[in-house]
């Protein structure tokens, strides 16, 4: 009967925080949406407006949606200190000397390195960032069984870059090829080195 527990236990809270993952999904589309129609909506009046109006027009504009990303942002931590708070990362190992072969391979992100750090950089919000120089943050994050991935952690001396590359990376749409071993698949720890430079 314990047995049964452990493993319903376990099924339980990996449903829970992939849920936590996915909220952080659904907070950027519903953000993305409402600043999709600030901008219809202005666009629109700026067509109407005479041409002295325009600016005007788009510094209330741009102060609406800055509105809102603070809001998104917010959102964001809420959810982002929910997931970290249900795992410790240093439970997950990845064998860095792990060769593939046809039975032991490494997740794979399916569009490729370049699509992945594309999507982090389209994904990072260095408005919210601040900072001077260079600053640097080394990821750490999960990759669970089906692909998905499960929590983030950031280690680096700027907490607000810190935060926004936690968010980056778990706001990554697609799933992940899951490491394998022995054709099996099982969690794995990745790291991703991310850096900003303030000219």
């Amino acid at each position: 009967m314990k047995k049964y527990y452990v493993l319903f236990l376990f099924f339980s809270l990996n449903f829970y925080f992939s849920q936590q993952a996915e909220r952080l999904k659904l907070v950027k589309e519903k953000y993305d949406a409402e600043i999709q129609k600030i901008n219809n909506k202005y666009t629109d009046d700026i067509a109407e407006a005479p041409l002295r109006k325009h600016a005007k027009i788009t510094l209330k504009k741009d102060s609406d949606i800055g509105t809102l990303e603070l809001k998104r942002n917010n959102e964001y931590l809420e959810e982002l200190e929910k997931i970290k708070s249900g795992y410790i990362l240093e439970d997950f190992q990845l064998k860095t000397d792990m060769k593939d072969t046809e039975e032991d391979k490494s997740p794979k992100y399916p569009d490729g390195i370049e699509a992945l750090k594309k999507e982090i950089a389209e994904n990072l919000n260095t408005n919210l960032v601040r900072g001077k120089g260079i600053i640097q943050s080394r990821v750490v994050f999960i990759i669970d069984l089906d692909g998905s991935i499960m929590t983030a952690k950031a280690f680096g001396e700027n907490e607000s870059f810190n935060k926004q590359a936690e968010l980056a990376i778990l706001l990554i749409k697609k799933k992940w090829e899951p490491a394998k071993k022995n054709n099996q698949p099982y969690r794995a720890r990745l790291r991703v080195p991310l850096t900003l430079n303030f000219d």
